[in-house]
């Protein structure tokens, strides 16, 4: 594990405006296009040499969450044998049956799933393995604009 970065209060707001204008969910940022695109923007920034690990924790830290809805991104088709291997690499690997992106035991345990399921996933089919693994989220509930009450008439007396 690399050593996390300190940013002040205007590197957290580039990374925040960077982070803003992705308009992709922190849980879908991990391996893509869009979040190689925020490195370099910070890197631009900043002038800070941070790699993805350690640019990753630092969104987990300091970015409010955003705007950025999660969107309906393609299922990995893992067999059961696969999805019972990928539990226990995640239990041998994970901490508290998490890991972080671009980190050692992410590495190692998608190593390690490639070699004893003999599938080969990329990077990034790896994260979303992981994330079904941790199960869906919960879609919030919809909310419904409601007209507002008339006061009641007694407040209007005065009395």
């Amino acid at each position: 594990m690399k050593t996390p970065l300190k940013l002040n209060s205007i590197d957290q707001e580039h990374l925040q405006e960077l982070y803003d204008s992705s308009g992709v969910a922190r849980d879908e940022l991990p391996y893509s296009a869009e979040f190689d695109t925020i490195v370099q923007g910070f890197q631009d920034r900043t002038f800070k040499n941070a790699d993805h690990e350690q640019l990753f924790g630092a969104i987990l830290k300091y970015v409010r969450s955003s705007s950025n809805a999660a969107k309906e991104v393609p299922a990995v088709e893992l067999n059961e044998e696969q999805l019972k291997q990928l539990k226990v690499v995640i239990s041998r690997h994970g901490s508290g049956g998490k890991m972080l992106p671009y980190s050692d035991q992410f590495n190692s345990a998608h190593a390690e799933f490639n070699k004893v399921s003999g599938a080969s996933l990329s990077d990034q089919d790896f994260w979303r393995s992981l994330q079904r693994m941790h199960g869906t989220k919960r879609k919030p509930p919809k909310r419904v604009k409601v007209a507002a009450a008339k006061a009641d008439s007694d407040e209007e007396d005065g009395e």
